[in-house]
């Protein structure tokens, strides 16, 4: 009786070892795909630090606005644009001739 029923489906058999197969090489190739996205950087390292520097001017101009609000003297405010636009520019120059 097993005989008839191997007999029975011969052409049904083959088919699903194939798909199994098929689908037994995808999963070693997804993982491999899924690692090398891991292990790329978000943002290369000359970016990281232009974003760093940014976030510390913005927290010096935060001082400088603060220091203006308290003391009313401009000076503070103005001078921490003036140095924030300026080492931002030098920064970005020496980033873009060190690439």
């Amino acid at each position: 009786m097993k005989e008839h029923e191997t007999q029975e489906h011969p052409s049904s058999a083959p088919a699903e070892g194939d798909g199994r197969m098929e689908e037994g090489s995808d999963p070693p190739e997804e993982p491999d795909q899924r690692r090398q996205e891991r292990h790329t950087p978000g943002l290369p390292h000359e970016e990281q630090i232009r974003l760093v520097f940014l976030g510390l001017a913005l927290l010096a101009l935060l001082v400088g606005f603060l220091l203006d609000r308290f003391t009313g003297a401009i000076l503070p405010l103005f001078s921490t644009m003036v140095v924030a636009y300026v080492g931002y520019r030098r920064l970005d120059a020496w980033l873009d001739r060190h690439r």
